[in-house]
């Protein structure tokens, strides 16, 4: 069953109490992830799971899915991408404590005074998940648009070296 998710979470208290969340978010409400987008339409799915690990580490466990529409870079026309970003989070306080931490995890450096937006979390991740360079799986762009029109494109003769004489006297002996 999908829940409505908070907009302000308490990961460390989420942790300790091992609370997981499901539900959805609107690309809309993405702002930094909107701006890389062709349009901001869409959902995201959302499953957290918060707990703590045999060795006192407080973590985030998260999935996140979404169709996205991008520019394709190769024909520049919009293009879908469903998105699937995975992570698994430690919860840090303090940076000294990110060199102690087990090779799976990934720090999240949280500030506890503050509350964290559940949004920006997703954000975050979704923004990593994006490709480099989007791009249709199939060849988008006609033949025609490799050619250059009408223009043929002549080979240029390469230039006599000035030693090709040299090398011809050479030769001879």
């Amino acid at each position: 069953m999908r829940q409505q998710l908070p907009k302000e979470i308490d990961p460390f208290r989420f942790a300790q109490n091992g609370l997981k969340l499901a539900g959805e978010l609107q690309v809309s409400d993405l702002k930094r992830l909107s701006s890389a987008l062709h349009n901001d339409e869409g959902i995201v799915s959302v499953d957290m799971h918060f707990d703590v690990d045999e060795t006192g580490t407080p973590y985030l466990q998260g999935k996140f899915r979404s169709s996205l529409t991008l520019i394709c870079e190769r024909c520049m026309e919009a293009m879908q991408l469903t998105v699937e970003a995975e992570c698994l989070l430690a919860l840090v306080q303090y940076e000294r404590k990110i060199e102690g931490l087990a090779e799976q995890y990934e720090p999240w450096l949280v500030d506890t005074d503050e509350p964290v937006e559940l949004g920006s979390v997703v954000e975050d991740e979704l923004i990593l998940a994006l490709p480099l360079v989007p791009r249709h799986d199939f060849d988008c762009l006609p033949a025609e648009a490799w050619q250059s029109g009408d223009e043929v494109v002549e080979e240029e003769e390469k230039p006599v070296s000035p030693f090709a004489v040299l090398s011809a006297l050479k030769s001879k002996d």
